[in-house]
């Protein structure tokens, strides 16, 4: 089993400064603590992030819905596990 990845939970108004100092070159789950009003900026953020780094992104949210953005939203912390590992198998194929 793939298990390269650093959780990340960002507190309630975080700003975007706090978050860029949090991010690391790995696969990152990412956990709000209120993910009712998550701010677009960082959003953003993390898309453009999944895009330079070349790595998985993945949000648990139960309201957060994603029609524009590269990374996945999922409702458990064991699904965002699993598409980590799915997308880290498929890099490696990718690479043969």
């Amino acid at each position: 089993m793939i298990n390269k990845f650093e959780k990340i939970l960002l507190k309630k108004n975080i700003l975007l400064g706090n978050i860029k100092k949090k991010v690391s070159k790995n696969n990152l789950i990412i956990e709000f603590e209120d993910d009712n009003n998550i701010n677009t900026e960082i959003l953003d953020f993390f898309n453009s992030h999944m895009k330079k780094s070349k790595k998985s992104i993945v949000i648990v949210s139960n309201t957060l819905k994603n029609d524009r953005y590269l990374f996945s939203v999922v409702p458990t912390f064991q699904e965002a596990k699993d598409i980590i590992e799915i997308e880290e198998i498929e890099r490696l194929i990718n690479e043969e």
